[in-house]
């Protein structure tokens, strides 16, 4: 793995890269998150912790929403074969998962699902 295809849409993403990468991601998010819990039950007390949870998301989520977006990208720029089509169909999918965050929590995991299974147009061993 290299750090740099972490970040940038710069070339496609096969199955086996994009399934690496978003289980480092939500590695990642779930450290975070127990990090979060800890800190507002142990360390801050109930009483601080307004202005905590949106500190937590905008310092630690927003990235990992951003790097989930990356990878995401990547992939569906293997499947569509286009990068212009990937990115705008990912905007779409983003913006119809942070509008329904739980409502749509089975479509976001077919729509993962999809990413992993799908063979694409350019990588077509991984």
């Amino acid at each position: 793995m290299q750090f740099e295809n972490l970040l940038k849409i710069n070339n496609p993403s096969g199955r086996l890269e994009f399934f690496k990468y978003t289980i480092l991601i939500a590695i990642l998010q779930l450290i975070f998150a127990l990090i979060f819990v800890y800190a507002t039950s142990n360390i801050l007390g109930l009483k601080s912790i307004i202005w905590f949870p949106l500190a937590f998301a905008i310092i630690v989520e927003l990235p990992l929403l951003y790097l989930y977006f990356v990878q995401s990208a990547k992939r569906l720029w293997d499947i569509t074969g286009e990068k212009n089509n990937a990115i705008i169909i990912n905007i779409f999918i983003f913006i119809i998962s942070v509008i329904g965050m739980i409502s749509f929590a089975p479509l976001a995991l077919i729509i993962y699902l999809v990413l992993i299974l799908c063979q694409g147009k350019i990588i077509k061993n991984v």
